[in-house]
């Protein structure tokens, strides 16, 4: 009995899959796609330009990243926001986030320290948006943001804790993007959010650990008092009622 030789991978369908995967995901992480809405592939197909093949390799790795789930008899949908989520993420990137910095404050050198500086400084300069429909507004402050947040833990010197960080930053973007407005249009609250980033980052390059912790857990914490207080709102806009605590 002779044995059928093995079709080897398709590298083009294979990137392609890896491709759309990335754009989901950051649509995903940006609210384009509403919390609790159904993603049916024929629509996915023709948005994306891709066929189903790609678009079900892509939905099944979202689903692995808790972007996206599936349930037998409603197929892929966007992963709810709800309450009890939030706090959980919250709990969890504050606790993994203030132990990369402290391990970052001990093994970080002048390289560490200048990114640092550099990241707060772009970031100091980039524009709130006023508006969510202003995409490209928003998508800069998140990623110069982001690029902050990471700079502070970058020499903890664990892959898996910035993999995990980094993980638990993209879920909570999606909560802070529904309320970003609301910053931008508070000076108070755009003040306070201003100088906790640059006095973490003082107390950081100071090699202050406890400080710089204590700061960073307040910034995290006055981040989900934002969400909460606006949550009502948050339901309304971005989910389409499908979340544990949804109104």
């Amino acid at each position: 009995m002779s044995l059928q030789p093995v079709a080897p991978p398709d590298d083009e369908s294979t990137t392609l899959g890896i491709e759309i995967y990335a754009r989901l995901r950051r649509d995903l992480i940006a609210g384009h796609l509403k919390p609790g809405e159904r993603l049916r592939f024929r629509q996915l197909s023709a948005a994306y330009g891709v066929g189903i093949a790609p678009l079900r390799e892509a939905l099944s790795r979202l689903v692995s990243d808790q972007l996206v789930r599936f349930e037998g008899h409603r197929g892929y949908t966007v992963a709810p926001l709800s309450l009890s989520d939030l706090h959980d993420l919250c709990a969890l990137r504050t606790e993994l986030s203030c132990n990369a910095l402290r391990r970052s404050i001990a093994r970080g050198d002048e390289d560490w320290e200048a990114e640092i500086l550099a990241a707060l400084h772009r970031l100091e300069r980039t524009p709130l948006p006023h508006s969510v429909e202003d995409r490209k507004t928003v998508d800069e402050w998140e990623q110069r943001h982001d690029r902050f947040h990471y700079s502070l833990i970058a020499a903890c010197d664990s892959p898996w804790l910035l993999h995990f960080c980094g993980a638990l930053s993209d879920h909570f973007q999606r909560y802070r993007r529904a309320v970003i407005v609301v910053t931008s249009s508070s000076e108070a609250l755009l003040k306070r959010v201003r100088e906790q980033h640059r006095t973490v980052a003082e107390a950081a390059i100071a090699r202050d650990a406890e400080r710089a912790t204590a700061i960073l857990a307040e910034h995290f914490q006055g981040s989900v008092e934002v969400v909460i207080r606006n949550y009502e709102e948050v339901s309304r806009s971005l989910s389409a009622g499908n979340g544990d605590d949804a109104p």
